[in-house]
């Protein structure tokens, strides 16, 4: 619970985060290099996915990270699809 009282999603597998529960979630585990984050923002919004909330948790030696991104509207599973296929990105799971 955060400072007003309200849930949040604070750890994901070692990954410290802090993102609001949402309806539609979806996580990004990746390589923790440029560039990664700006491809799964740019292929979200060249589908139409509004991004409500994001956050990114490294893992202690920077050699991957974890994306939490909360979405308006859910995932296409095509827009899914081409995100695991990525350089950089070793999986997408959506809740």
């Amino acid at each position: 619970v955060g400072l007003k009282a309200e849930a949040r999603v604070v750890q994901i597998d070692g990954h410290s985060i802090d993102v609001p529960p949402a309806a539609n979630l979806m996580v990004v585990r990746n390589d923790d290099r440029p560039g990664v984050i700006g491809r799964v923002g740019t292929i979200l919004g060249d589908a139409g996915v509004n991004i409500a909330d994001m956050d990114v948790g490294r893992s202690a030696r920077g050699e991957s990270a974890l994306m939490v991104i909360a979405t308006t509207e859910p995932v296409p599973a095509e827009v899914v699809e081409a995100l695991r296929t990525c350089d950089g990105i070793t999986s997408v799971a959506v809740a």
